[in-house]
């Protein structure tokens, strides 16, 4: 069995490891611990840190020395993962919060700032309004995607406790500009960084800012995030969140594809849970890369990841409240979200066109896991070859979605993302009433179009933009229950952000599907089996308990 103990004079902690039952390679790197040959015999390793967010993993295994030290850090993870609270928390008379969400109020009502890292479909806008209800906030400025601005509109309308009248003001344009007096501000990201915009805006005072997608945020120098937390040589106006009491993103994706896409928010909300590193040290830390050349001259990017359990201590024990959907430590059920989503891959048949992709794919000569560094050229031929592959997909996507239409299935959504993939599918299944979301699509007409869909029986499949129709998008759980993926994004958490517009509360009878159509060998086959690994790194780093 594994033991944990603590030597008090030397700060350090010193982990037993039985070598009959653990991977002690494994341990170090997932952990960041170090091996003591001296301490070591041939039935028991002996690892060490310094580090108590890298020990906390192994809590379970301490003794009274080691427990001792890491009972704060321990008491906040715990509490991170609450799923349950008798707490009474502020909302309208007619509604009501589930228990999980009361916790995760709770949390954030014991801290400047707090990541609300609930994985997608679990309801985070309404605890959103339910701090700012709690913090009698006067004013709030809320961060968001261009589409769902609206949407944040109605969850004010439906959530807030503000007594009338009160001003919920969404900025649509430019030209509509800043209400100076409104109670809640509601504007999208890409606003949020014109000069004009931004400028009135960071006049303001605010009790509170809310950026929901937060992981929009993830490049430390875009405009969007300098806009936000500051930076650059010369800024156009003062950094936003220097304009408020406290902040609240929300974000199912912290770490859309790697640890590193963490640190932006880290640094923004809690810089001392990462002890202040820079981002180099923070990369080199827990998800460290370098330039390589193979024998024959190509160059590739070496990545790791490491030290999970030290970064999910770090997050947890001081911002970040997640909970998962289902599993062991799932909350779907307060929702009645009972089952679990089933996925597949589902293989086209190599017709002409689709042997033309492969071909295409094959000269670039490049592995899609390992883009970090490429030049524009780069990315430009992947972006001819991927729309080739979609084009040649699409009819047969087209033929799949309709055998199960006429197999049973009520109603199907299907994502994609070219222009052309989207042209195809929508001709090809205009007999079931297809019905389209892209980018030409404001909020107000999105929604308008997704709520006709819903309640017409005869339109049964509506084609939509991944972006356009994988964000911001509700009401479509109601009705349907399959998903099919005609162009799978590379990033994983795109992809889950769209099928969780199926897979979120209120969804109807049955197992939530998403099926991911691909081509044998292709790119998006190759990215969707890293997508698995990957997935397993944000697990690691997020959610897996020791």
């Amino acid at each position: 069995m594994l033991q944990l103990d603590y030597n008090r004079s030397s700060g350090i902690y010193l982990l037993w490891v039985p070598r009959a039952e653990y991977d002690i390679r494994v341990l170090m790197e997932e952990h960041g611990l170090d091996y003591s040959e001296p301490a070591s015999s041939p039935q028991r390793a002996c690892l060490f840190t310094h580090e108590p967010y890298a020990a906390v993993a192994f809590y379970d295994y301490g003794t009274t020395a080691a427990k001792d030290t890491l009972l704060q850090i321990r008491t906040e993870m715990e509490t991170s993962w609450s799923k349950e609270s008798q707490g009474h928390i502020r909302v309208p008379a007619d509604e009501q919060l589930a228990p999980f969400q009361i916790a995760g109020v709770e949390f954030a009502m014991r801290r400047k700032n707090t990541l609300i890292g609930d994985v997608p479909g679990l309801g985070k806008t309404p605890m959103a309004v339910a701090i700012a209800n709690e913090r009698n906030a006067r004013r709030v400025l809320v961060l968001c995607p261009a589409n769902i601005r609206l949407q944040w509109i109605k969850a004010i309308r439906r959530w807030s406790t503000m007594a009338y009248p009160y001003v919920a003001y969404p900025i649509l344009n430019g030209k509509h500009g800043v209400h100076p007096s409104a109670n809640w501000t509601v504007v999208s990201y890409d606003l949020a960084r014109t000069e004009p915009i931004g400028k009135a805006l960071a006049k303001g005072s605010y009790d509170l800012l809310i950026l929901d997608e937060g992981h929009y945020l993830k490049e430390i120098d875009s405009q969007r995030t300098r806009a936000v937390f500051g930076g650059g040589l010369e800024p156009k106006f003062e950094a936003l969140a220097n304009r408020c009491d406290q902040i609240v993103a929300l974000t199912g994706t912290p770490l859309p594809n790697r640890p590193r896409e963490a640190y932006t928010l880290t640094r923004g909300l809690c810089h001392d849970a990462i002890d202040f590193m820079s981002e180099e040290r923070f990369r080199q830390r827990f998800n460290p890369s370098m330039k390589r050349e193979t024998a024959e001259g190509k160059i590739y990017i070496d990545e790791r990841s490491g030290r999970h359990g030290e970064l999910q201590a770090r997050l947890r024990s001081n911002f970040m409240v997640r909970r998962e959907k289902y599993g062991p430590n799932g909350v779907g059920y307060q929702l009645g979200m009972l089952n679990l989503p089933v996925f597949d891959i589902v293989h086209m048949e190599e017709t002409r066109a689709i042997k033309q992709a492969l071909q295409a794919e094959a000269m670039l000569d490049i592995d899609p896991e390992n883009l970090e560094g490429a030049d524009a050229d780069v990315f430009g031929h992947i972006a001819v070859v991927r729309r080739q592959m979609g084009v040649a997909l699409a009819p047969q996507v087209a033929g799949y979605v309709e055998m199960l239409l006429e197999g049973g299935e009520d109603k199907v959504v299907v994502f994609a993302h070219h222009v052309e993939v989207l042209d195809i599918l929508e001709n090809a299944l205009r007999r079931f009433g297809s019905t389209r979301i892209d980018g030409r699509d404001g909020a107000v007409r999105k929604q308008k179009k997704v709520d006709e869909w819903i309640e017409d029986p005869r339109k049964r499949v509506i084609v939509g933009n991944m972006l356009s129709m994988g964000t911001g998008t509700d009401g479509l759980q109601a009705v349907v229950r399959r998903a099919v993926f005609a162009e799978p994004d590379w990033v994983m958490g795109t992809n889950q952000q769209a099928f969780d517009r199926i897979d979120r509360p209120g969804a109807m009878d049955g197992t939530a599907m998403g099926d991911f159509c691909v081509a044998p060998g292709s790119f998006s086959e190759r990215v969707l089996a890293s997508a698995l690994r990957k997935g397993q790194t944000t697990h690691k780093a997020l959610d897996r308990r020791m």
